[in-house]
């Protein structure tokens, strides 16, 4: 087997273990089901400001620039000016300017409810968004070793 079979066995079954590690050491270790309510994780008033704010300010960034570029794509497909087009050439309705409305709903309700979050130092408002973000590069990950896994090679084998 080639080298780069190996290295994508490896990416692989790296991204899958540390998936796996960040379920268990963020949301399951240490969860007892039946006092599942008293979990003092959803109040974060108790770090220090700059363990506080070392957490949440590289999140912040992450997740209001990507939801920036989400009103952003909204906006301007509501904002663009458009010829329309001739009626007998177009048979069905464009419906790009109701999802684009939606879509800066969508992402100024998330943008607040995260900003809200952040305010009152809870412990959701920065474990999903990191916890989408992690899986977001592992699956990155993932997928590049398992397209390592998968190619062809196009030399032969004793020539490579």
């Amino acid at each position: 087997m080639a080298r780069a079979k190996y290295i994508g066995f490896l990416t692989v079954a790296a991204a899958a273990a540390l998936s796996t590690a960040f379920v268990y050491y963020v949301f399951i270790l240490n969860i007892n089901l039946n006092e599942i309510s008293a979990i003092k994780l959803t109040d974060l008033s108790s770090l220090s400001n700059n363990t506080f704010y070392g957490i949440t300010i590289p999140i912040s960034l992450i997740v209001l620039m990507f939801l920036g570029t989400g009103f952003w794509i909204g906006w301007t497909i509501l904002t663009i000016k458009v010829v329309p087009p001739m009626p007998e050439i177009v048979e069905k309705k464009d419906l790009s300017k109701i999802k684009a409305f939606f879509l800066c709903l969508i992402t100024l309700a998330l943008g607040g409810a995260f900003v809200y979050g952040l305010v009152i130092k809870n412990f959701w408002a920065l474990a999903v968004p990191a916890a989408s973000i992690v899986f977001v590069v592992l699956g990155a990950i993932f997928w590049v070793g398992f397209a390592i896994i998968t190619t062809r090679a196009t030399l032969p084998e004793d020539k490579a």
